[in-house]
């Protein structure tokens, strides 16, 4: 099992209550699919966006069953009648959510999901190296039709950006995660969720394109939200704005301030919007806001599943600042701790097959020590490549980095 320990008391409760409020989620057992809760408390299902972003916390803390079921059965709920949208949520026994589901032209669709769920199902091959994840038929279906026949089902203008119909009616089908937001055409989050994927795939030539779309919807001191039938739209919008970053569009210094201010002044009324900031401010480097943010979820003890599971991510994978590619043997880690805290160690960490130890200490040294694995791991420390076989340990410093 994961354990966790620090210097700051703070730290490992907060770990504790949260890897025990995320593993209380799970709801693998006769009669279910293995799988856990993603959603509102109020509702026993699992739904799509919060699955996808529950599964790295989940992983870690040892859900790789539950990970793929669930993925697999969303794939597998994408079909020409819907016009390859996946369903948006199941029972735990896999029936689908009548809730959301009233029929195959009536039901809760938005198109950030279509990709999200893509590429947080490649990112589990990354952290697992587990070659279902590649090979299995319906994900491997799913894959392709989301770059292919989804997009081309809804893209009216052939561009390659699909389009939402501008209703901003969930049940229609919506631009954008942010289910508060203007009747948008194209969101931001839709736009780079698309664009990550593409990434993903080696696909970089129609990266490159939506990349230079984006680039267009610039304006002052910040990119627009989306696109609306007159045209673009520069008002805050929250997901529309924040995940586009996360997804690796417009992450310049001039809007990522001017993201950071409107998280602060004017932040989203649900916390589960919030629980993507910490890894959106890791990403960029911006780690003491990323902690700041992290902190406001842990204090919230918030009951919503998706905040104890990105709790656990955000307190390992993110201040740890692990990048996995266990499919060629590699872990790169990168310090993100915050000035408060001097040193975290992460225990049983599982990249692949190998199983880990990782201390960082403040942001000058690191610790990986090698428990077991299939054969020699690359670590990559500040660039530095360092091969570690079962049993070894490597710990490497490195000039203090500049605090955000």
């Amino acid at each position: 099992m994961l354990v966790v320990s620090s210097d700051s008391g703070y730290v490992e409760e907060a770990f504790a209550w949260a890897r025990d409020q995320a593993l209380a989620w799970v709801r693998t057992g006769p009669g279910n699919l293995p799988s856990y809760w993603a959603g509102y408390p109020s509702r026993e299902l699992f739904y799509l966006r919060d699955v996808a972003h529950q599964a790295a916390g989940a992983h870690l803390l040892g859900l790789d069953a539950e990970n793929f079921a669930m993925f697999r059965h969303f794939a597998r709920s994408a079909t020409p009648a819907r016009k390859w949208f996946p369903l948006w949520a199941f029972h735990f026994d896999g029936r689908i959510a009548a809730l959301d589901h009233h029929s195959d032209e009536h039901f809760v669709r938005e198109i950030p999901a279509v990709f999200d769920l893509t590429y947080r199902a490649l990112e589990q091959y990354d952290w697992t190296g587990d070659r279902r994840w590649l090979d299995d038929p319906d994900l491997a279906a799913y894959y392709r039709t989301c770059v292919g026949e989804f997009v081309t089902a809804h893209d009216s203008d052939g561009d390659g950006v699909p389009e939402a119909g501008g209703t901003a009616d969930i049940f229609l089908g919506t631009a954008t995660y942010n289910e508060r937001e203007a009747p948008l055409l194209i969101a931001g989050d839709g736009l780079a969720a698309q664009y990550a994927v593409l990434r993903k795939l080696g696909r970089d030539a129609e990266a490159d394109r939506l990349q230079a779309i984006y680039q267009t919807w610039w304006r002052d001191d910040h990119f627009a939200r989306g696109v609306t039938t007159d045209g673009l739209d520069f008002d805050w919008g929250l997901e529309s704005h924040t995940l586009a970053a996360l997804f690796g569009l417009g992450g310049t210094d001039q809007h990522l301030d001017w993201l950071e201010a409107k998280m602060t002044s004017d932040p989203p009324k649900n916390i589960e919007s919030k629980s993507y900031y910490p890894e959106l401010l890791f990403k960029y480097g911006r780690d003491e806001s990323a902690w700041q943010w992290t902190k406001h979820l842990i204090d919230s003890r918030d009951d919503y599943p998706e905040i104890s599971f990105t709790v656990v991510e955000h307190l390992v994978a993110g201040l740890l600042g692990l990048r996995p590619r266990a499919g060629d043997a590699v872990l790169a880690v990168d310090s993100h701790l915050p000035a408060e805290l001097g040193v975290l160690t992460a225990d049983h960490i599982r990249v692949g097959g190998w199983d880990l130890r990782i201390t960082q200490e403040a942001r000058h040294t690191t610790e990986v020590t090698v428990h077991s694995g299939p054969g020699p791991l690359t670590v990559v420390v500040a660039g530095t490549p360092h091969l570690l076989g079962p049993g070894e340990t490597a710990r490497v410093s490195t000039p203090t980095k500049d605090r955000s």
